[in-house]
């Protein structure tokens, strides 16, 4: 469910299915994700209900959800820096 959208900002309440996954992907702008319920995964960690992670422009990622998982998602609105698309 979008939630904001301005420029290349973007807020949504997203709902995953159980057994959800994502091809790796980079993030313009970063990302910001609260983890509402269950647990959102990605090549790094597990992060359970409550837990917030934030990815810098540029960021790469693969996320998953085994169990599915509800959160709040932010992305392009983190400093963008010096750094180049790659």
């Amino acid at each position: 469910m979008p939630l904001s959208d301005f420029v290349t900002q973007h807020m949504a309440l997203v709902k995953w299915a159980v057994g959800t996954r994502f091809k790796q992907h980079r993030h313009f702008g970063g990302e910001e994700v609260f983890v509402l319920d269950a647990v959102f995964q990605d090549e790094h960690a597990s992060y359970p209900t409550g837990s917030s992670i934030r990815s810098p422009h540029w960021s790469s990622q693969q996320a998953f959800s085994d169990q599915g998982c509800i959160l709040l998602v932010k992305t392009g609105h983190l400093p963008i820096g010096e750094e180049k698309e790659q």
